[in-house]
């Protein structure tokens, strides 16, 4: 009986008569907190009169670089609808006295809305600067900075020291009179998803494929794109470098700023520290038939550079930052965003693979650059020039916990003046298929020793008809092999074809389909190998022969399914295209399957899921890579196979690290797993109250050393500190502010738990909540860990934490935070040890 109800439809809202519309919010927090809103409708505004400036000045502010400069494009949109001057300043107010003060920021001015929407597309598309703030600057010291005089009372002089990062503007001294807040594009927040759903659980391997017989699931992952800052060098660059560029724009704007800062620039083959190629700015998808130009053209390179001269090689199109949030779309419980993008260019991305495999193969520094080709030449040059300085130094910065694998090459691309890097995240797997009784599977290579296997498991899982393809002949043994398929109520027939046909693969498809009907999905196995060798002494003749089945026949396959919206295709393939070392003495074959992976990428969506498979070495059988990178890499067949139908219809990439095998006492962890490394040993259970002498001299004898030490306990505990935040949140937080990640007690809990896997250490929460940043936890930590010092008298021990129900114990540390943070823990725990002492997070 109350004139409340709930809008649950779209509905007219009538004005009632005498009084505005009013509605009210209700909100029922999980913790008990409820809050209930009256809303009232905003009265008629009044008619105005607001001076118009001579002049206005807009601050654009957001948490990092990314945001500021997306969240400028759409004030940009906003300031060219504009109707008049008094509009002008009320969005001027708003944006700069109605929105929080963030760490990163710029501001635009101009005499009108017109003239602050470009200067707004400028911070857009990294043309103007955007500064972190410093709030200990001064006006005088940020007016240096920004060459200019100080004059923060007026929108030139504001906008000048902004971009500098002076914090102190006051900025609603610049609205004139009668300015009102409106209407303005809201916080562009990121969409990183800092949550894991149940069926993850909290543990090293629960990137695998669901554990069968016993056995562990084989870890898989995908790679994600995250931004990195480069750490500048301390040094210009090489002092030589030969430069080759195929945009004149680009090549005159790096010529110049590299001569500025010292360095000669030769003519290509001539002697250098170091090499730079820069590809066409051309945002087509390049035509396989163009690979054999690259393959001389790099060959030339690394015959004619002088040994241990590094090498950096950029170009645009290899990659797409986002495609792989769009991939993975069974695999998702969220809807997939398949759309909206061209995904990445499987030559430009195979060709950055090539380099980075001969790269390794020479021994030499080599990064690959993506260039954004909407950026323009000059901020182009600094990026290159930037990364090449990096080069020099013999440290140029990768991701976080790179694999050893990539053999220390340099992988970046950049998007509106920010750098991304690749890393790691895992690969779920896709949701259960079931192969239906009517159509048949398509499996190219299937004479082969993989492809053999592959067939047999699709027919285990309830494939009743499999044409295998192939170029080889029908031997007495593969045949006999065949029959034994047969045997287990599928009809097999075996047909030779030669799938860089694609007339031939058609006619076949065509004859398969008269008699079998629809073509449910492709898995394309087929593949050869080159043996080992230099790739500048490798003609194009050799490599073609590689590329033809996994370049020309991919595409065609990969046509082929989609043509006839079959539910899958699957491309097999290596992680000699994902990591550079796996690629040495095999550049072509690296190239061949990098091309592959970008492929999936590029043309998986709803209907077809395109899936390509890196492989490391299949025990026992199948190609091998390096015998030194089999050995260190590998998968057992049982367990790929199972792998290879969980991943079925994942979508995308999907890459198998491999485990290594276990020495006496360890078990096998994934390579390029997100695992937590225990990288500080066991802290002991308490300090004695005394010290023998002889500790005591030898204490006061090695107190350098002891300090050495602590620094290498600090710098191991940071590096746990931040595996730790990409384990639970994906991304490490480098020195932001632990309060903006949007942490929650769940999260923390989490986090707590990821940190004490190591053993050794017992973490309270509350350390968590109070810290400031990432290095302020692995302070703590490191000091807890470090036994107290012996010449110190030890007080009254502090209350130990209570035991807390973990799946694995740890030594008691010292609670240096009272009851309250132990009762926080203890009740936390539960929440993260409900399922099976496994760590899932529930809620």
């Amino acid at each position: 009986d109350t004139p409340f109800f709930l809008a649950d439809r779209v509905m007219e809202w009538p004005r009632p008569e005498g009084g505005p519309r009013r509605g009210a919010v209700s909100a029922f927090g999980m913790g008990g907190v409820n809050a209930h809103v009256i809303l009232e409708e905003a009265p008629t505004a009044p008619v105005r009169d607001v001076p118009a400036p001579e002049s206005f000045a807009v601050r654009v502010t957001g948490a990092d670089e990314t945001a500021v400069r997306t969240l400028a494009a759409a004030y940009a949109a906003r300031f060219e609808t504009a109707r008049d001057a008094a509009e002008t300043a009320d969005l001027c107010h708003t944006a700069n006295t109605g929105r929080s003060a963030l760490e990163f920021q710029t501001a635009v001015h101009g005499r009108s809305a017109a003239d602050l929407a470009a200067a707004l597309r400028s911070v857009a598309d990294g043309s103007l600067p955007v500064a972190r703030v410093d709030i200990d600057l001064t006006a005088d010291a940020a007016a240096a900075l920004s060459g200019t005089t100080a004059a923060p009372g007026r929108p030139a002089g504001a906008a000048e020291l902004a971009r500098a990062g002076y914090a102190h503007v006051d900025w609603a001294g610049l609205s004139p009179a009668g300015a009102r807040v409106t209407d303005l594009p809201t916080y562009p927040f990121a969409g990183t998803p800092f949550w894991r759903g149940p069926e993850e659980a909290d543990r090293p391997d629960h990137a695998g494929t669901p554990a069968r017989d016993g056995r562990p699931g084989t870890p898989a992952v995908r790679v994600r794109w995250h931004a990195r800052a480069l750490t500048p060098a301390a040094s210009a660059g090489p002092a030589t470098v030969s430069l080759a560029a195929a945009d004149p724009a680009l090549g005159q704007a790096l010529t110049g700023l590299l001569r500025d800062r010292g360095v000669t620039v030769v003519a290509p083959g001539a002697p250098a520290d170091a090499a730079l190629v820069v590809g066409a700015r051309d945002t087509r998808h390049a035509d396989p038939a163009e690979i054999g130009a690259f393959w001389a053209e790099l060959g030339d390179l690394m015959r004619t550079l002088p040994q241990r001269a590094g090498v950096l090689w950029a170009s645009f199109g290899g990659v797409d930052l986002h495609s792989a949030a769009r991939t993975g779309h069974a695999a998702q419980d969220t809807p997939a965003a398949h759309g909206g993008g061209a995904g990445p260019d499987p030559v430009r991305a195979a060709t950055a693979m090539a380099v980075r495999a001969a790269g390794a193969e020479g021994r030499r520094p080599t990064a690959v650059v993506h260039l954004d080709p909407a950026d323009p030449a000059a901020a182009q040059a600094a990026h290159l020039a930037a990364e090449l300085a990096a080069l020099a130094s013999g440290a140029p910065e990768g991701p976080s916990g790179a694999d050893p694998a990539d053999a220390g090459t340099t992988v970046a691309a950049y998007r509106q003046g920010v750098r991304y890097v690749p890393e790691t995240a895992p690969a779920r797997p896709g949701r259960p298929y079931s192969l239906p009784d009517e159509g048949y599977c398509l499996v190219t290579g299937g004479l082969g020793a993989v492809g053999l296997r592959l067939t047999e498991r699709l027919v285990a899982r309830g494939a009743r008809r499999v044409a295998v393809v192939g170029r080889s002949a029908l031997d007495a043994t593969r045949a006999q092999a065949l029959r034994e398929l047969a045997d287990g109520g599928a009809e097999v027939e075996y047909l030779p074809c030669d799938v860089s046909d694609p007339a031939a693969l058609a006619a076949v498809a065509d004859r398969l389909g008269r008699r079998w009907g629809r073509l449910v999905g492709v898995v394309h196995a087929s593949g050869g190998v080159n043996p080992f060798g230099a790739m500048h002494r490798r003609p194009w003749s050799d490599a073609e022969k590689v590329l033809a089945p996994k370049v020309a026949g991919s595409l065609h396959v990969v046509r082929l399914a989609k043509e006839r919206r079959a539910d899958f295709a699957v491309l097999v393939s290596s992680i000699a295209g994902t990591q550079a070392l796996a690629g040495r003495g095999l550049v072509d074959y690296s190239l061949a399957n990098a091309f592959q992976l970008a492929l999936a990428e590029r043309e998986d969506d709803e209907v077809t899921a395109v899936t390509a498979h890196a492989w490391p070495n299949w025990t026992g059988i199948g190609m091998k890579a390096d015998d030194t990178f089999s050995a260190a890499y590998s998968v057992g067949a049982e367990e790929a196979l199972d792998a290879f139908i969980d991943h079925l219809r994942s979508g995308g990439a999907v890459v198998f690290p491999g485990t290594a095998p276990a020495t006496a006492g360890e078990r096998p962890a994934a390579t390029a797993a997100p695992v937590i490394p225990a990288a500080v040993p066991a802290a002991p259970a308490a300090a004695p109250a005394t010290a023998p002498a002889t500790a005591l001299a030898a204490a006061s004898a090695g107190a350098g050393t002891e300090a050495a030490g602590a620094r290498r306990d600090t710098t191991a505990m940071r590096a746990r500190v931040r595996d730790a935040f990409l384990h639970v949140l994906g991304e490490d937080p480098g020195d932001r502010p632990l309060q903006g990640l949007g942490l929650d007690s769940l999260m923390i809990a989490e986090l707590t738990t990821a940190l004490e896997r190591g053993g050794g250490l017992t973490v309270d929460p509350s350390l968590l909540m109070r810290a400031r940043t990432a290095d302020d936890i692995a302070a703590e930590l490191a000091a807890l860990a470090v036994p107290a010092d012996p010449a110190v008298p030890a007080g009254p021990p502090a209350p130990a934490a209570p035991p807390a129900p973990a799946p694995a114990a740890h030594t008691s540390a010292p609670d240096h935070d009272g009851a309250a943070g132990s009762a926080l823990s203890a009740l936390l725990r539960p929440l993260l040890d409900r399922d099976g002492g496994r760590g899932v997070v529930r809620a």
